[in-house]
C-alpha cells in the first residue's frame, strides 16, 4: 500500500509545479505536520503544489518520489530538511529538479538541464 495525497488545484497555472517528498522513517511522528509544512512553503514561495509524495516502507524512497516527479512534470521537490534526501541534494538535483528545504529554508538547483521527456532552453 502506498501513502500519497493527491492535493486538487482549482485552476490551471503556469507556476512552476512541485511535488512534496516526506519520508515516515525520517520524519517519524512529525510527519504530518511536515507535509503540512512542506506544502505551506511551496505555496508560500508560489509554486503550484500538485502532490505529496510519502513512499512505502518496502522502496527506495528516493526513486520512488524521482520516479513519481518524473511522470508529474514538476520542476520542484520540496523536502522538510535534507534528511529526506540522505543528505545529498545532488540526488535531486543531478536528475534535473530543484530541490527546497523548509528546514533550513534552502534552495538547491538542478544540475541537470533535461529530464527524459521534457525539454528545456530556448528553442
Amino acid at each position: 500500500m502506498t501513502h500519497t495525497q493527491a492535493i486538487k488545484s482549482p485552476t490551471t497555472s503556469d507556476k512552476p509545479k512541485a511535488i512534496g517528498f516526506v519520508r515516515n522513517d525520517v520524519s517519524g511522528l512529525d510527519a504530518p505536520r511536515h507535509a503540512n509544512d512542506v506544502q505551506r512553503h511551496a505555496r508560500t514561495l508560489g509554486y503550484q503544489y500538485v502532490y505529496t509524495v510519502r513512499p512505502p516502507a518496502d522502496v527506495d524512497p528516493i526513486g520512488y518520489a524521482l520516479g513519481i516527479a518524473a511522470g508529474l512534470g514538476v520542476e520542484v521537490i520540496v523536502v522538510f530538511d535534507l534528511g529526506h534526501v540522505d543528505c545529498l541534494p545532488a540526488l535531486i538535483c543531478d536528475e534535473g529538479f530543484d530541490l527546497e528545504t523548509v528546514c533550513p529554508q534552502g534552495t538547491w538547483a538542478r544540475s541537470a538541464q533535461t529530464r527524459p521527456g521534457i525539454e528545456m532552453g530556448a528553442a
